[in-house]
Order: structure tokens, then C-alpha cells, then sequence
């Protein structure tokens, strides 16, 4: 029976300097990792977000504005329907145009008005409350902007107020 035993503590003896020898290995590369890793990028092996010269890095030449315009939209106050939390939305916003169509959307401001002034009255309590609320309000205004305009004469509608109250 003694035998059985010496051979339980051989093996128990040998997992245990296996793992022991594993561990301090393990250590040892990453250790290794680190200071190669260290080493590259202070000496400038590895370029890391920063230069070594004293002369800032070309960049390139920033780009041209777009020849845009914007149009204010005259602040709109709209009474929301019943069973909403809020009385009143209160709306601004500008719409982008190319700058030779700025004057055509300006003449065109009254009938624009009147769009989204329907369009709003029009929502019901969840439409406006709910989530991602001001992103499909924005896309249908945006819609209904073109529709007046014309397509090519708006680029895009910003919204500058929306407020319950």
C-alpha cells in the first residue's frame, strides 16, 4: 500500500512544479513583452501617435466650405392634443440651401410655414412623446419642405428649438 501512496505524491509533486513552472514562464514573457514593447516605442520604432522631429506633420489643406445658405424658420408654438403631458411645442429651426436658391426659399417661407404648422397640429401625444420622437418629426417636416420647394432646393433641416412645456 505504501507504494500506491508514493505515487500519489509523486504525481501531486509534479502537477504542482508544472503549473509553478508555467506561471513563472508566463510572467517572465510578459515581462519580456513589456519591455520590448516599452523600448520600441520610446526609441521610435513603433510611432505611436506622436513624432520624433521637432517639425509638426503635414496636414493636408482643410477642405472648401460648401456654398450653402441658412433660412430661419420663425419660431412656431403649437397647443398639443389632449391626453399629452405637455401643452404647448414650441419649434425653430433653419433649413440648408444651396446659396443660389436662398431667395427662392425665403419667397417660399409663408407656404413652408404653413406645411409644418399643419403637419404639427396634426401629431398625436405618442407621436411626439415617444422615442426617437424628434428624429421622425424632422424627417417628415424635411419631406414637406421639398414637396414646397422643390427637390435640390433643400438640403436639410435643422432644428434648433423643440420644447414641451
Amino acid at each position: 500500500m505504501e507504494t500506491a501512496d508514493t505515487a500519489d505524491t509523486d504525481t501531486g509533486e509534479k502537477a504542482k512544479k508544472s503549473s509553478a513552472i508555467g506561471l513563472i514562464l508566463s510572467v517572465l514573457l510578459c515581462l519580456l513583452g513589456a519591455g520590448l514593447g516599452y523600448f520600441g516605442i520610446s526609441s521610435g520604432m513603433i510611432p505611436l501617435g506622436h513624432t520624433t522631429s521637432e517639425t509638426p506633420a503635414p496636414h493636408d489643406a482643410p477642405a472648401a466650405l460648401p456654398d450653402i445658405a441658412f433660412v430661419d424658420i420663425p419660431t412656431l408654438i403649437v397647443t398639443l392634443p389632449p391626453g399629452a403631458t405637455n401643452e404647448h411645442l414650441r419649434f425653430s429651426g433653419q433649413i440648408e440651401v444651396p446659396t443660389k436658391y436662398q431667395g427662392d426659399v425665403e419667397y417660399l417661407l409663408p407656404r413652408i410655414q404653413d406645411v409644418m404648422n399643419g403637419y404639427l397640429r396634426a401629431l398625436t401625444a405618442e407621436d411626439i412623446e415617444g422615442p426617437g420622437a424628434l428624429f421622425k418629426i424632422r424627417l417628415h417636416l424635411f419631406r414637406r419642405i421639398v414637396m414646397v420647394v422643390g427637390l435640390g432646393k433643400a438640403n436639410s433641416l435643422l432644428v434648433t428649438e423643440f420644447i414641451l412645456n
